[in-house]
């Protein structure tokens, strides 16, 4: 007896193949990579991979190089409600190479125990790669951040003669704190105590004034980092590229207003070497802020 004819074509009268169809896929190490997993900035097996909250996926030291080369220093000014993004140490911060918008780069541990357990050969000869072109070391070096800076502003009435009219709050907000020892804020001389120092966020300074004038601030990095920028500067206690001087000047327009920076930093050491180093630079720091206070003061042998 003849079979009925289905009505649903079978997989050889079709024009698409029975099974889903696999995406185009690259030889390397004798292994077939699906090109999913294939980085859009160098073209090979994904080595580290992070992934961006816009959802691209890219090698960790193809993000740290394109992180690299894209950051600048300029200011741009935003609004006061622009707030920044607070980071995890690690995390990369910038503009997705993939589709330019601002965003940041996690590892995805995930991600690289899939690829280790289906290309081992090929994960094997970038783990090679990567040391020989210190490719870790790179990526793991290079930290970025965003600061705002900027100032809040509120029209209050003059109770007295003094027109003290501007109620104003001065702040530096960075998204990375766990990478800042202090601020150093230096308002006008004619302020009671216009030197201050904050070790601790926030990082804000509030006070009422006349009239408005320039704001300048020493960002000071922890022992182990230095500012990757044209304008950083050696600290007093000795510290190459530990300061990054920046300044403010007062907006009395409305709210106020704020400035962004994106910001790149280089861990110098890792470990017990780098806390160490911070040991020996708090003594330094201690002798440093000695040495404002009383002119008289020597210091003792060095401890380095």
């Amino acid at each position: 007896m003849p079979k009925r004819k289905s009505n649903t074509p079978s997989p050889n009268e079709t024009d698409e193949p029975a099974h889903p169809k696999k995406t185009e896929v690259t030889r390397s190490e004798g292994e077939d990579i699906d090109h999913d997993d294939i980085c859009p900035i160098c073209h090979l097996l994904l080595y580290r991979p992070v992934r961006t909250r816009c959802n691209h996926t890219l090698c960790e030291a193809c993000m740290a190089h394109w992180a690299d080369v894209s950051i600048t220093s300029q200011m741009t000014t935003v609004g006061l409600d622009d707030e920044a993004v607070v980071l995890l140490p690690h995390e990369i911060e910038t503009r997705c190479p993939m589709c330019r918008t601002s965003t940041t780069a996690t590892l995805d541990p995930t991600r690289e125990s899939s690829l280790r357990r289906e290309y081992p050969e090929s994960y094997k000869a970038r783990e090679i790669e990567g040391t020989l072109a210190d490719e870790d070391d790179f990526a793991t070096k290079i930290e970025t951040l965003t600061v705002y800076i900027g100032n809040e502003h509120r029209l209050i009435r003059a109770y007295d003669e003094s027109n003290n009219r501007h109620d104003w709050t001065f702040f530096v907000r960075p998204s990375r704190t766990d990478l800042i020892e202090e601020m150093q804020i230096f308002l006008h001389p004619t302020f009671r105590n216009p030197r201050v120092i904050k070790q601790y966020p926030p990082y804000e300074v509030r006070r009422l004034g006349w009239g408005y004038f320039t704001i300048f601030v020493n960002i000071i990095l922890k022992a182990g980092y230095s500012w990757v920028s044209s304008e950083a500067e050696d600290t007093p206690d000795g510290a190459p590229k530990g300061k990054l001087p920046l300044e403010w000047t007062l907006d009395f327009n409305g709210r106020g207003s704020q400035g962004r920076l994106r910001l790149k930093v280089r861990k110098e050491k890792e470990g017990q070497e780098a806390e160490d180093e911070e040991e020996r630079e708090e003594v330094r720091r201690l002798w440093a802020r000695q040495r404002v206070t009383d002119p008289d003061w020597e210091d003792p042998e060095d401890v380095s």
